[in-house]
C-alpha cells in the first residue's frame, strides 16, 4: 500500500471502531431500563383487614437489573412467572422460597433465605417476605423477570421503603 494512504485508512479504521463501540455503549445505556410496576388490583379495608390495603401487582425487571436494598412494611408474597431472580436477605426474618404442590396441596418449602444468604429464585417458585425484612434483588442475565406480587400493608404505607443502613 502507498505510504500516503496508510494514515487516512488507519484514521478511518479507528473512527469506525469508535463509532461501533459508541453505538454499543449507547445501546447498553438504553437497555438499562427501570423495572415496571403495574397495579392490577387493590382493596382498601378488605374484610378481615380493616386499616390495611391489599395489592396485586405485576412487576417486570429487565434482565441484569438490580434493585437496591429495601423492605416492605407489611407481608408480601411474590410468584416468579418468568426468569431468575438473585435474592439476598440483608437483615430481618428469613424469607421462605416455596413451590406449588403438583397434587394441589399447600406449597412445598424449597429453601429459607436467612440474613447474609443469597439464593437464585426460579420461575415457578415464590417468596414469602415478612414485614421489615431487608433485601435486595437482581434479575439474572438472559431474560426479563416477571413477578406477580400480593401485598398487605397498612393504609397509606409505601409499596417499599429504601434501606439506608439503619434499623428497619
Amino acid at each position: 500500500m502507498r505510504p500516503h494512504l496508510r494514515r487516512p485508512l488507519l484514521l478511518l479504521a479507528v473512527l469506525a471502531v469508535g463509532a461501533v463501540g459508541g453505538a454499543t455503549a449507547t445501546a447498553a445505556l438504553v437497555r438499562a431500563e427501570a423495572p415496571v410496576r403495574e397495579l392490577l388490583a387493590q382493596d382498601v379495608n378488605p374484610r378481615g383487614a380493616k386499616g390495611r390495603t391489599l395489592y396485586l401487582q405485576r412487576v417486570t425487571i429487565p434482565a441484569g437489573t438490580p434493585l437496591a436494598a429495601h423492605f416492605h412494611q407489611g407481608t408480601q408474597i411474590a410468584a416468579i412467572e418468568q426468569g431468575r431472580l438473585r435474592y439476598h436477605v440483608i437483615q430481618g426474618k428469613p424469607v421462605r422460597v416455596v413451590r406449588p404442590d403438583p397434587a394441589g396441596g399447600a406449597p412445598t418449602l424449597v429453601r429459607l433465605i436467612k440474613p447474609g444468604e443469597t439464593y437464585v429464585v426460579k420461575a415457578g417458585q415464590s417468596v414469602v417476605e415478612p414485614a421489615g425484612t431487608v433485601h435486595n434483588v437482581k434479575a439474572m442475565p438472559g431474560d426479563d423477570v416477571v413477578i406477580h406480587v400480593a401485598s398487605l400493608f397498612t393504609n397509606g404505607a409505601p409499596l417499599s421503603d429504601p434501606y439506608t443502613g439503619g434499623a428497619s
